[in-house]
């Protein structure tokens, strides 16, 4: 991966990295899903000068659909699953147990892609990865107290790796022709939709507080997470292997750990040489082929 693609890659693995925490701080302010649905409507309303700068824009009715599918799963579904464990469990926690989000990329990818089948190495690349993350977060995974409630939350970022595995697989198979700001648009529309009726259905009596975190949090996730990184991926999925595609959770965890290691000075010792070793090697071996199975578009 080089040029543009490697910018980009590294903008989602960068931009990502923070995230997870972004949510949680958030999350002490707002309730969940209305937050994940303001973040969603804001990415909305700023993508919409850039979609409709020449007019509404023309894509057939199957391929509106296509969009809608994919923003229901991708921008509604998999965030209600994260922002309500993250009420509940750690962001590191959430972190792990959603790294699991390459073994689905792989297995939907082999169902439905006839030109990226799950090989072996594809397969020891993401249980690598896994395990490099579930080494870098061992002291959320040892703290991790399973009560009913406690175990129900932590189902939840399982289910959001799913829905997003396939939503990124279904978007390389049925939107790549569809410009990338236009389907951003789309689906965050979508998803907006659906967690705000969400939360107007399941949130009615609680309170937003309206901090200044809470403002920088929503803004943050809006803008640079969703907007810039969401337009970065999309790019991506077209040029390269799903495979690569997968790795990004599990690079974003590691910049995560590493930037609290530097700025935060947050204790991680061996855990950071170790697991980002295996998380960088499994990273390598999904990158591996690159060149033969990514389409000749640029």
């Amino acid at each position: 991966m080089r040029g543009r693609a490697l910018l980009f890659y590294s903008i989602c693995c960068l931009t990502w990295g923070s995230t997870w925490l972004v949510i949680k701080i958030g999350l002490q302010d707002l309730p969940a899903f209305r937050f994940a649905g303001l973040r969603m409507a804001i990415a909305c309303l700023a993508l919409t000068p850039l979609v409709f700068r020449n007019g509404p824009p023309r894509l057939l009715r199957a391929r509106w659909g296509d969009v809608a599918i994919a923003g229901l799963l991708q921008m509604g579904l998999s965030y209600a699953f994260v922002f309500a464990a993250e009420r509940r469990i750690s962001s590191g926690l959430t972190a792990v147990i959603f790294a699991c989000f390459p073994i689905w990329v792989g297995l939907f990818a082999h169902w439905l892609l006839p030109g990226e089948p799950l090989t072996t190495g594809r397969l020891m690349a993401a249980l690598l990865g896994l395990g490099g993350v579930a080494l870098l977060e061992a002291p959320a995974l040892r703290d991790f107290d399973l009560d009913r409630a406690t175990a129900l939350a932590a189902l939840l970022p399982l289910l959001s790796g799913v829905t997003a595995a396939f939503a990124n697989v279904w978007m390389k198979k049925r939107l790549s022709s569809v410009s990338p700001p236009v389907n951003l648009w789309g689906q965050t529309l979508v998803g907006a939709a659906f967690l705000l009726l969400l939360s107007a259905a399941s949130e009615g009596g609680q309170v937003a507080h309206w901090t200044p975190r809470a403002v920088a949090a929503v803004l943050y996730l809006s803008l640079l997470g969703t907007v810039i990184a969401f337009l970065a991926l999309f790019w991506l999925i077209p040029r390269v292997p799903m495979s690569s595609i997968g790795a990004i959770p599990l690079i974003d965890t590691l910049i995560a750990v590493a930037l609290g290691a530097l700025v935060l000075a947050e204790p991680v010792g061996w855990r950071l040489f170790a697991g980002g070793g295996l998380i960088l090697t499994g990273a390598a071996i999904a990158s591996r082929g690159e060149r033969a199975s990514a389409p000749a578009t640029s």
